[in-house]
């Protein structure tokens, strides 16, 4: 069933609003109504034809409109399909894709999104330490068996095991955004190390010291010891990634991964 769009009529300022491309209206206009809650996932657009006169723009704006719209993953759109566009529900894909061109134009360096990693795993493992219910801890004891059988497998294949538990964990902490920006942020990561992982193959010690850490981790989430894990979210990072950073980049997160040590702790 399409959905209503109505376009509220806007004062001209002299040639400004003549000025823009015609399908950026269509693009501001769907994405403001997604942000407005008026279009829900599962809701559809008008159809091309309904869009041009609505819109007062060319078919090929509206097409250009679509394309746009699909590639920010607010919709999907078929050829020929009569129905019109349906609007997506949000996901970490444009988010991962931005991360990761910030990080190859130099923007944002590895250092950069392992900083703003262990920021979001920390939280997470916080709130998930103090929401967790017996059926999280269930889900997390198979994310680990995961990567244990993963340990002759290689280190590419025991990364996406590890990227498995974390996603767990980010569901726990029953934060969207949370959970959104973290996976975005891993699965950017891994695209930045891939090449190294796979030239230098897989490093069977360090593969037990991360399912050491993450045996930890379980340990203080089933505890409910929230300042436990998050402590331990911010080490297990380090552990895992300190090796391919620079020597500055290296002391800096370090000093990240070690604030707030639990008394008694051993590093």
């Amino acid at each position: 069933m399409a959905v209503s769009i109505r376009r509220t009529p806007e004062p001209v300022e002299g040639k400004r609003e003549q000025t823009r491309r015609a399908f950026e209206s269509v693009v501001d206009h769907v994405e403001q109504s997604v942000l407005e809650g008026k279009l829900k996932a599962g809701d559809r657009l008008p159809s091309e034809r309904e869009l041009v006169n609505r819109f007062a723009v060319s078919r090929s704006s509206v097409r250009e409109a679509m394309r746009v719209l699909e590639s920010n993953g607010v919709l999907s759109t078929r050829p020929g399909d009569p129905r019109g566009a349906v609007i997506l529900a949000p996901t970490p894909d444009p988010l991962r894709r931005l991360m990761t061109r910030l990080a190859v134009s130099s923007r944002s360096s590895l250092a950069d999104l392992l900083i703003y990693r262990m920021t979001l795993e920390s939280a997470a493992s916080s709130l998930a330490a103090t929401r967790r219910s017996a059926g999280d801890l269930l889900e997390l004891e198979k994310a680990m068996a995961r990567m244990t059988q993963c340990l002759e497998l290689g280190f590419e294949e025991f990364s996406r095991a590890d990227l498995d538990f974390h996603d767990v964990v980010a569901r726990i902490s029953g934060n969207p955004m949370i959970q959104i920006s973290g996976e975005a942020v891993r699965e950017s990561i891994e695209g930045l190390i891939r090449g190294y992982l796979r030239e230098h193959g897989a490093d069977r010690g360090l593969m037990r010291r991360t399912l050491h850490h993450h045996r930890e981790a379980f340990e203080a989430i089933r505890n409910r010891d929230a300042h436990l894990a998050e402590h331990l979210a911010r080490s297990s990072i380090f552990e895992y990634y300190g090796h391919l950073l620079g020597d500055a980049d290296r002391r800096a997160i370090a000093a990240l991964a070690s604030f707030g040590t639990p008394v008694g702790s051993v590093q």
